[in-house]
């Protein structure tokens, strides 16, 4: 608590600041210190100024104690935003995080299954006889579809048992974001497992050793992450040009989009330019990426640039 003394004088009121037996002496509109104010005192003392300052305006203005009254006691100013937020969105947000980190996690690590497929087959020459009975294309989506589908799986068992954790804590209100989110990573990763694991496909397929897979999928691997720290950034400022132009984007809307939606920052119409860019370009991707797998899989001394994989497909 705060102590008041009265001195006699100036010099009396120095010598107690001296011998520290008070913080601060207030002389006519002064607050002196001895070295320094701290800043809690400073505040109090301006504050007790202010009030006898305007204690001694209504005393000469004999303004009534009613009066007196409403000017010490304002009524306070309601509070209102243009646009509220959301409900939950401390909720929705730790719920996004969850959902963004196990996006990351499958499309990184089913994709580097895939290219370690393709590269597997090759070394044991498994892929001529399995090209001796289909097509090149069936054999890439197929190695796609097995591979999401247990990445799918595994997925779901993930989200089942994060759902009943949350529900046997309580930690969120699983009738809305819990399975709301479930869905969304879910649909998000077939489709951004189809577009990443189609490029890590055709990575894959143009070179012979495990050693040489890091080197030819360093853009994807760089492309992924670039896109989960993008998403990360969207947990806090979800209508920032940048995420807002990465949830769209096929390369990396897989990632941030999710956030985005469970956060309620993205339109309808965003959501559906998204859809449509990212299947698109993965409608594109396929065959793109099934000439160069056709042109290099078969070849299996040294790494194949991209150019030669082109080529050898014709």
């Amino acid at each position: 608590p705060i102590q008041v003394h009265a001195f006699p004088d100036q010099a009396a009121a120095n010598a107690a600041l001296r011998d520290g037996s008070v913080d601060a002496v207030v002389v006519d509109n002064q607050l002196i210190g001895f070295t320094d104010i701290p800043d809690v005192l400073s505040s109090l003392v301006q504050a007790s100024a202010r009030n006898v300052a305007v204690t001694a305006l209504l005393d000469r203005h004999h303004v009534p104690q009613d009066e007196r009254d409403a000017a010490n006691d304002p009524t306070p100013l309601t509070l209102a935003v243009l646009q509220p937020a959301p409900p939950h969105r401390g909720e929705n947000a730790a719920v996004a995080f969850v959902g963004v980190l196990l996006l990351y996690g499958q499309l990184f690590g089913y994709g580097i299954w895939v290219a370690s497929g393709v590269i597997e087959e090759k070394a044991s020459r498994v892929v001529e006889m399995l090209l001796s009975a289909i097509r090149p294309k069936q054999l890439l989506l197929g190695k796609i579809i097995g591979i999401g589908t247990l990445g799918l799986a595994q997925l779901i068992v993930i989200s089942s048992f994060a759902i009943g954790l949350a529900f046997a804590t309580n930690a969120i209100d699983v009738s809305s974001s819990a399975f709301g989110a479930a869905g969304l990573v879910i649909g998000w990763f077939i489709l951004g497992f189809a577009f990443y694991a189609t490029l890590f496909a055709a990575a894959g397929s143009l070179v012979t050793r495990m050693e040489e897979l890091q080197n030819v999928i360093v853009p994807i691997n760089l492309t992924i992450l670039v896109s989960f720290f993008i998403s990360i950034g969207a947990l806090q400022d979800p209508n920032g040009r940048l995420q807002v132009i990465a949830s769209i984007l096929p390369t990396s809307s897989a990632l941030a989009m999710p956030v985005r939606i469970v956060l309620g920052a993205a339109p309808a119409w965003q959501i559906l330019v998204s859809l449509v860019a990212l299947v698109g370009s993965t409608v594109l991707l396929v065959p793109f990426a099934a000439r160069l797998y056709s042109g290099a899989v078969l070849r299996t001394r040294g790494r194949v640039r991209i150019r030669e994989a082109w080529r050898a497909a014709e």
